[in-house]
């Protein structure tokens, strides 16, 4: 039996936003456009990296304060009222960047301070998660801790700040709460 499908409406080619009249979508030719997008991704990320004056950016059309701060195009990226224009102002090599892709590094930009962090916060918890928690610590003299969570940490007893982290419904507040206690034991 056949199986019926629902008509759906083919929008034309030009009506789509940034779609080329001819597009080629063989294996070969998009393999050669993800790799000149990445070239063209590489060259654009080094670019960014050069320093501008607060000045340069508002004459670019930029609505940031001229407090004489110098720094690069990426962080500028960070503050509202810089974007893809400013980019494209600033850099000759971005005039003919694809709209995505400038504001694909535009967002890189914007949440590079959060992945940092983010990046960090894994890289102290993986330092973190071979620490020990002795056998002696009470989780019911924790401050901070839930008595739900006190009868997990207390049913699991786990040995490590690690397995701790595993035990369903422990936060990592629960966590950070843990580490101390388990330092101040230690010492």
């Amino acid at each position: 039996m056949a199986k019926a499908y629902k008509k759906m409406e083919i929008l034309p080619l030009k009506s789509l936003p940034y779609a080329a009249a001819n597009i080629d979508s063989s294996p070969s030719a998009t393999a050669g456009r993800s790799t000149a997008r990445e070239t063209q991704r590489y060259a654009l990320s080094g670019a960014l990296q050069r320093v501008f004056p607060a000045r340069a950016l508002i004459e670019a059309g930029a609505m940031i304060r001229d407090d004489g701060a110098r720094d690069s195009l990426f962080n500028w990226l960070r503050f509202d009222g810089v974007g893809p224009e400013q980019v494209r102002a600033l850099l000759p090599e971005a005039v003919d960047a694809s709209p995505s892709l400038l504001a694909e590094l535009c967002e890189d930009a914007r949440y590079a301070p959060y992945i940092a962090r983010q990046e960090a916060e894994v890289r102290d918890m993986r330092a973190n998660e071979g620490i020990a928690i002795p056998a002696s610590l009470d989780f019911a003299y924790l401050p901070g801790l839930s008595n739900e969570m006190v009868e997990r940490l207390s049913a699991a007893r786990p040995s490590t700040l690690g397995a701790a982290s595993r035990v369903r419904g422990v936060t990592p507040a629960a966590l950070a709460t843990i580490l101390v206690a388990a330092r101040r034991l230690a010492a």
